[in-house]
């Protein structure tokens, strides 16, 4: 600054001696003489604009092409805008680490995404794709392009675009995609964000066929054992009670005459047909239990208000909770959350969860049950908690297999049937416990927004 003052001010003393040079009829060369000194600094003066406006371009011409090796300094050499320089230089240096950092992000975001086993996909606000991983394009089937369009996407995968598009800004689906002989199902989840102020959709999703016909080939398994020992348990004292009643009433091959048959005979008689029986209802009933899990109907999903529901929940059992001395409590969580759900299941789910928690409590001291909702994201959270002792590790990994049960007079089917109805809402059911903590049973189903 100092330099461009004195600068100015030579030139106004130019100016002046020209002026008065020129009022008092002084020579030509004098007059000339000043002039030319006049002319000399004011060259000068643009001189040093011109190459301070140097500086700036370079500043601004390395931030727009990305040349961030040009030396600013150099062209700041005796201006007096040393400082200038340097400061321009540092944003320089400091826009080079930021755009080497965001890159290195970057790269290592692809990295990520290349190596994931989930495929990765993102739309932005005008429906178009922008983020997509090799899986998702592998999972796809689309091998001819690296940025596919959405317009690609609906004819290569329309069963995919059309769950997505029908989620809108969130949700939970499984779907199964026909373009391979046996067909691939993928669980989809989507989520919606904002990033810059522009609205981002980020959608992931998994092929889940190998881990579904492994798990349904190991619940077959269980099931199979199950029902066969519940058969043979039932079928081995009918036979034995059969071959009893026929020694009963044969003689050296043939069938006894009436009168040989004693009063004691036919009461024994009497007591293996009774037998036979029971044992033959309590078939029937668990036939019947196998009937009632494998014909599930699907849910008639309306858009319920998740308050009403727990509502209609302490109504049916505040009373017999008080009864037994169980201190039960409901909160509602947000007022205004909703789900889709058919009314009827979802109630016969949490029926029959609040019901397992009463069981659980008996004997407990101080028994308590505690039914709660949050909002975790775009799901609602139900949970049903009861202070009783934890579920030991070895039953806790089979509570949910059909017929299993640890009652005496159980079925087996209600967790099993409890879990299918919420996998048919796009949920799942959570189960947590621990000695000392008691056990919850969380239902997460989507949230409508």
């Amino acid at each position: 600054m100092l330099r461009i003052l004195i600068r100015l001010v030579l030139i106004f003393l130019a100016m002046l001696a020209l002026a008065l040079l020129i009022g008092k009829d002084a020579r030509l060369f004098s007059v000339l003489g000043v002039s030319l000194v006049l002319l000399a600094l004011l060259v000068e003066l643009f001189s040093s604009i011109a190459r301070t406006n140097s500086i700036l371009t370079s500043l601004l011409d390395s931030i727009r092409y990305g040349d961030y090796s040009k030396t600013i300094r150099d062209k700041a050499a005796g201006l007096g805008f040393e400082s200038l320089a340097d400061s321009a230089q540092e944003i320089v240096r400091a826009i080079a680490s930021a755009r080497i950092e965001k890159e290195t992000q970057y790269l290592y975001l692809q990295m990520i995404l290349e190596h994931i086993h989930t495929g990765v996909l993102t739309i932005n606000e005008a429906h178009e794709p922008e983020l997509i991983n090799p899986l998702a394009l592998h999972i796809l089937g689309i091998y001819n392009s690296k940025q596919p369009s959405w317009a690609e996407l609906e004819k290569k995968a329309p069963r995919f675009t059309r769950a997505v598009e029908a989620m809108g800004g969130s949700g939970r689906q499984t779907i199964r995609l026909s373009m391979t002989p046996t067909g691939k199902q993928l669980l989809v989840l989507v989520n919606s964000v904002k990033i810059g102020g522009a609205p981002i959709k980020i959608i992931t999703f998994q092929d889940i066929e190998p881990e579904i016909e492994q798990k349904e080939m190991e619940s077959w398994q269980t099931i199979s054992r199950i029902m066969a020992h519940e058969i043979m348990n039932s079928l081995t004292p009918l036979s034995s009670l059969t071959e009893t009643g026929i020694m009963l009433l044969e003689s050296e091959g043939k069938p006894r005459d009436v009168a040989e048959i004693s009063q004691n005979t036919i009461d024994n008689l009497y007591t293996a047909l009774l037998t036979i029986s029971g044992r033959n209802r309590a078939l029937t009933e668990f036939i019947s239990s196998y009937r009632q899990l494998s014909r599930l109907p699907m849910p008639d999903k309306k858009e319920v208000p998740v308050i009403r529901i727990l509502e209609e929940l302490r109504e049916l059992y505040e009373t017999p909770c008080k009864e037994k001395g169980i201190a039960c409590s409901i909160h509602h969580g947000p007022e205004n959350l909703r789900i889709r759900a058919d009314d009827a299941q979802l109630k016969q789910v949490l029926i029959n969860l609040v019901k397992n928690a009463s069981e659980a409590l008996e004997g407990v001291k101080d028994p308590r049950i505690e039914v709660s909702v949050k909002r975790i994201l775009h799901q609602a959270s139900i949970e049903i908690y009861n202070s009783g002792p934890p579920i030991a590790p070895d039953v806790l990994d089979k509570i949910f297999v059909p017929f299993y049960s640890t009652k005496a007079e159980g079925s087996g089917i209600g967790l099993s049937l409890s879990r299918q109805i919420i996998s048919n809402h796009g949920g799942q059911i959570v189960v947590d416990s621990e000695e000392g903590k008691g056990t919850t049973f969380k239902l997460l189903l989507p949230a409508m927004d």
